[in-house]
């Protein structure tokens, strides 16, 4: 077959997609060689993609925290497993050539030119599309392919509305979507440093520990019972993880190259790169500075509620002139390249209304503190002051298929303003409506007044199970609903 049979828009488009794929040729070695750690989710969707007539599997997260090693360690199982190395493309559209050779004519180029045979004819293929939220009208496109052939897909994308709303609109019952946060601590600790987590139990999940209570107990249990070294080494290694957060490239190498200047590959690939390039080529930001100010001020918030209009009022006082309508946008922006979660308060009101304030926590607490380059240690720093910080770190872990997120704030007489305020941290809600408390105290000691706000809540809503995070304590009675664990082996649970 000649090779120029299927011509494309732009001529250097078919070099590009060999450099891309270099296990069409022999060896057929996967370049680069992706590292062997498969963080959780490599493993399941290489296990949906075994199925039959597997969904679109969609991989959605911000930059830098591995989405296109996951499509390469995906590309190296296939291989592992005796799949025809010609029945394999990735497409990364963050490249020009690509997105203007469009996704259609590129998978006819490879049809014709790479595989030999039909699309739907044999073994069905592989098609990975890197960035695909790059491309105009991708979403019809994906579509198109999945309907029309039989394919297996996987995307991924840094635009998480972009990428919903082409599910909502053409995807609606085809797609599954993976969120791909920054590293947890777990996974820190299973890829750096792999002798220390070799004790570790399996992983729970958000869901389990709400509906199994008595097999969370077991699983605190055995974690908070390990050794005294062991326990010392793992929190070492969470001091660590606190100060620079979760983006795998600053844990490839112990004394490499950005072991002395993490701070700004952060400020640089993270921060600046979606403040000042992705979220503007996404979005209209008419006011650049002003979005890069309201991330500073959600920065050194973190871990507390922010309504829009107390924050539009500190950014007029600093001098931009701005509206509530606009810092709401700017907040949808920056939860959508997901640098900030917000969270509701439970239980949810009917209609969602800017003038209720949100509890808003940076995803990842690295950046910030390469930004303020005086981050408070974790062990020992007043407790006050990194109260708001172990929060972040607890938020991590926090996530899920069917888990709705939210925080607690009322009255102890609820309607009576009078009263004093109770708080809990975070409540995370199953699709049942099945809810278990998570309060943050990390302190050294806790005492039985300490649990007040927590025992109402549970008293007033009935879950079979809630948590306190603490700094050192641990308490797991059987007669207690409440289990007290600290946040070492809280996080390393998941």
């Amino acid at each position: 077959m000649a090779r120029d049979a299927i011509p494309l828009s732009t001529p250097e488009a078919p070099q590009i997609l060999r450099d891309l794929n270099s296990w069409w040729d022999k060896p057929h070695g996967v370049r680069p060689n992706p590292p062997a750690y498969r963080r959780r989710h490599v493993a399941e969707i290489a296990r949906t993609l075994g199925h039959k007539r597997p969904l679109i599997q969609v991989l959605r997260g911000p930059r830098q925290v591995g989405k296109t090693t996951a499509l390469y360690q995906l590309v190296q199982d296939r291989l592992a497993s005796g799949v025809n190395p010609r029945d394999i493309v990735l497409i990364r559209f963050d490249l020009q050539a690509v997105q203007e050779a469009g996704l259609l004519p590129l998978i006819k180029w490879y049809e014709h030119e790479v595989r030999g045979r039909p699309l739907d004819e044999g073994s069905p293929p592989l098609l990975l599309l890197d960035e695909v939220h790059k491309l105009k009208r991708w979403a019809d496109q994906v579509k198109h392919l999945f309907d029309t052939y039989h394919v297996r897909l996987v995307l991924t994308g840094s635009s998480s509305v972009l990428v919903a709303r082409g599910q909502r609109e053409s995807l609606a019952g085809r797609a599954l979507t993976i969120d791909f946060p920054p590293f947890l601590f777990r996974e820190v600790l299973e890829w750096w440093k792999p002798d220390l987590a070799v004790a570790l139990p399996p992983p729970t999940t958000v869901t389990d520990l709400i509906s199994y209570p008595a097999r969370a107990r077991e699983l605190f249990s055995e974690l908070y019972h390990q050794p005294a070294q062991r326990k010392h080494s793992w929190r070492r290694l969470l001091e660590r993880y606190y100060n620079r957060g979760g983006y795998p490239r600053l844990y490839e190498q112990e004394h490499g190259p950005l072991e002395d200047r993490w701070t700004d590959y952060l400020i640089e690939t993270v921060f600046d790169r979606v403040l000042g390039v992705d979220i503007p080529d996404l979005f209209p930001v008419e006011q650049p500075r002003l979005l890069r100010h309201i991330y500073m001020e959600l920065a050194r918030r973190t871990g507390t509620e922010v309504s829009q209009g107390a924050l539009t009022q500190a950014c007029n006082q600093a001098g931009f002139r701005t509206a509530q309508p606009v810092v709401g946008r700017y907040l949808h922006y920056l939860t959508d390249a997901m640098l900030i979660r917000e969270f509701r308060r439970h239980p949810l009101a009917r209609s969602r209304t800017a003038r209720v304030p949100v509890k808003i926590t940076l995803t990842d607490l690295g950046v910030r503190n390469a930004i303020f380059r005086g981050t408070p240690s974790l062990w020992e720093a007043d407790p006050g002051v990194v109260g708001p910080l172990t929060e972040t770190l607890v938020q991590s872990v926090l996530r899920g298929t069917g888990v709705q997120v939210n925080f607690y704030r009322d009255n102890v007489v609820p309607g009576n303003r009078h009263t004093p305020i109770d708080e809990i941290d975070f409540v995370p809600e199953l699709v049942a409506g099945t809810v278990a408390p998570i309060e943050v105290k990390f302190r050294r000691h806790i005492a039985d007044g300490d649990m007040g706000g927590m025992r109402r809540f549970m008293d007033r809503f009935r879950p079979d199970v809630g948590f306190m995070v603490t700094r050192d304590f641990w308490r797991s009675d059987d007669g207690d609903r409440i289990i007290c664990v600290p946040i070492t082996e809280f996080l390393l649970a998941f």
